[in-house]
């Protein structure tokens, strides 16, 4: 049974509990109450409390004091009976109580201690591998610039082929190609030139000059953005030239050292000039998608495919190239290759007297440098 002179604990929310404080320990006040036994309340729902003897309190900075815990009149939590007297006290900076003849929950006590300390370990272990993670990401990327300073991230290929007949029918033809790129960690950079020349008894039969530039630029390890412009000429499509300019953002679904598939998606700008002194300028769309796969690490094959719709109705005037291939190395250093592809454009409203599709096909000895 509680004594008469019973312990006093308010609470936060008004309420008032009489009883005798056996301790608290571990963010907890334990009382022994008449009604309900031993309760157990939360040291931060409790307000103020009285004690009707003298107690030992510690305090949050670790400091114990043997005193008695009152009330004054003006409601002030105080502690009296001290070796300094009565001295006001803030009750959020009790932390421990138990009862002069007993010993300090010590268990409790040095469990709270052991949590604390294990709490501001894992926080400075937190902030010293977030620091070492930003140091580390500067010094990648130092290191990443100094890389492409002192390395040549250029590389190219020339390509060449013939074909040829005599007899019956006269034909020649003469096709070349130059890619140059530039990679990094970061960005991509194409640029090609590529011209078709072909005849037939003395008469010419394809005459088509292609240039151009790509650039990737990576936003993530998938995302990145691009810039491209791409200008044609081809006499037997009566289109003196087509330049087109297009940006957008691209995604790579595959990206891996033999396989990477990637699709993009854009708007730009297209003029066209033909041969009958008639323009068009027009702005328009962009969606396609590239695939490269080296098998073996010795075969290698690529497919592209691009849809190029006008804004203004997209259904009915719209270009379509593909570009399918593969190419086999003829040497060990894999300098020398054999390229061969086949194009195809296919252009829904072209000029009058020309066909929709345009097709050409390649056998190419192609120069690899580095």
């Amino acid at each position: 049974m509680s004594p008469v002179n019973a312990d006093e604990v308010l609470l936060d929310d008004g309420s008032r509990l009489k009883g005798t404080v056996k301790q608290i320990a571990s963010g907890t006040l334990v009382m022994d109450t008449a009604f309900a036994g031993d309760v157990q309340i939360t040291l931060k729902n409790i307000d103020r409390l009285s004690t009707d003897d003298k107690r030992f309190i510690q305090l949050d900075s670790g400091d114990r004091i043997a005193g008695q815990l009152v009330i004054n009149d003006e409601g002030q939590q105080q502690i009296a009976g001290t070796a300094f007297g009565t001295i006001d006290i803030d009750t959020a900076r009790i932390n421990g109580l138990w009862r002069t003849d007993e010993k300090r929950p010590v268990m409790d006590q040095l469990e709270q201690e052991h949590q604390q300390e294990v709490a501001e370990l894992k926080e400075s272990q937190e902030q010293e591998v977030q620091q070492l993670q930003s140091n580390y990401e500067a010094e990648v990327q130092e290191l990443r610039q100094r890389r492409d300073e002192l390395e040549d991230p250029w590389s190219g290929s020339l390509a060449f082929g013939l074909q040829g007949a005599s007899g019956n029918t006269q034909r020649f033809g003469i096709q070349g190609r130059a890619d140059v790129y530039r990679e990094t960690d970061f960005d991509r950079l194409a640029l090609y030139l590529e011209s078709n020349y072909q005849s037939e008894d003395s008469s010419k039969t394809v005459d088509e000059q292609l240039a151009g530039a790509l650039l990737e630029r990576d936003i993530t390890n998938r995302l990145f953005a691009f810039g491209q412009t791409d200008f044609e000429i081809d006499e037997f499509e009566n289109l003196d030239l087509r330049a087109l300019a297009t940006t957008g953002l691209g995604y790579f679904f595959i990206r891996q050292p033999n396989l990477k598939f990637k699709g993009r998606a854009g708007v730009g700008y297209q003029f066209e000039s033909f041969s009958d002194g008639t323009t068009n300028k027009e702005p328009t769309g962009q969606l396609g998608y590239d695939v490269n796969y080296t098998y073996n690490s010795w075969i290698s094959v690529f497919h592209n495919l691009t849809y190029y719709p006008a804004f203004t109705d997209p259904a009915e005037d719209f270009r379509i190239v593909t570009n399918l291939g593969g190419e086999l190395p003829l040497t060990d250093g894999k300098a020398w290759k054999l390229r061969a592809n086949v194009r195809n454009q296919y252009d829904n409203q072209p000029a009058a007297g020309v066909d929709n599709t345009d097709t050409t096909y390649q056998l190419n000895l192609v120069y690899d440098w580095k």
